[in-house]
């Protein structure tokens, strides 16, 4: 049998012994605690929204483009309208079928609008714009014939010229009119540019120096 002194001692030993092996094992684990935490991280910088990005705005570029085709448009209509030189309208001028005491049935009419047998005031050139009257008021020159030339070439200017006035001299005049050296010849005929676009007319006048007359130069048959 064992001594009891001896197993007192034993027994006092270990508890003697107890604390400092608790305190080495609580050491131990806080030891494995620590080893098995893992390790602290950087911090991280905050995330930043990433952009949106831009939406397609169709109604907008239809909008861009409708514009773009339109300023195209006006500016190669500017471009036009001034490249290409506009038509001349037709100036009408109206004549006035029961004149004043003045005689004018139209004033600043072209040459073209003329009449066979009108009487003009203050005659001064065929190409010039005339002023139409009455033949029994005061006037210095009248149309007194008209004619369409033939041919399809130029024949030119001198030839024309030749023609023009056999056929303006070849009109026939009232012989009460009082004809004398006073009167002049004059007409328009086609020049080359004019008949290439198709003019062949020939308009002849008679007018006087100075002075006036109240009278037609043309036979009653002969007036329209």
């Amino acid at each position: 049998m064992s001594d009891p002194l001896d197993c007192r001692l034993v027994q006092r030993l270990f508890s003697e012994l107890a604390p400092f092996q608790t305190k080495a094992n609580l050491q131990g684990a806080l030891q494995v605690v620590e080893k098995d935490l893992p390790e602290p991280q950087a911090a991280l910088p905050p995330l930043q929204p990433e952009p949106e990005k831009p939406k397609r705005q169709i109604g907008q570029w239809v909008l861009l483009v409708i514009a773009v085709l339109a300023l195209s448009a006006a500016v190669v209509f500017v471009v036009l309208r001034f490249i290409t030189p506009a038509t001349p309208e037709a100036n009408n001028v109206e004549r006035n079928p029961s004149p004043g005491l003045d005689g004018i049935i139209a004033a600043s009419i072209p040459p073209e609008q003329l009449i066979l047998g009108d009487c003009l005031r203050g005659f001064e050139s065929p190409l010039a714009l005339q002023t139409v009257v009455t033949c029994d008021s005061a006037h210095n020159a009248q149309l007194i014939g008209s004619f369409e030339l033939a041919g399809e070439e130029y024949p030119g200017s001198n030839e024309l010229l030749t023609e023009s006035e056999s056929l303006c001299k070849s009109v026939s005049l009232d012989p009460s009119a009082g004809l004398d050296s006073t009167w002049t010849y004059h007409f328009s005929r086609p020049s080359e540019s004019t008949w290439t676009q198709g003019d062949r007319q020939v308009s002849c006048f008679l007018s006087l120096s100075e002075g006036n007359v109240r009278n037609s130069l043309l036979p009653v048959n002969e007036e329209s």
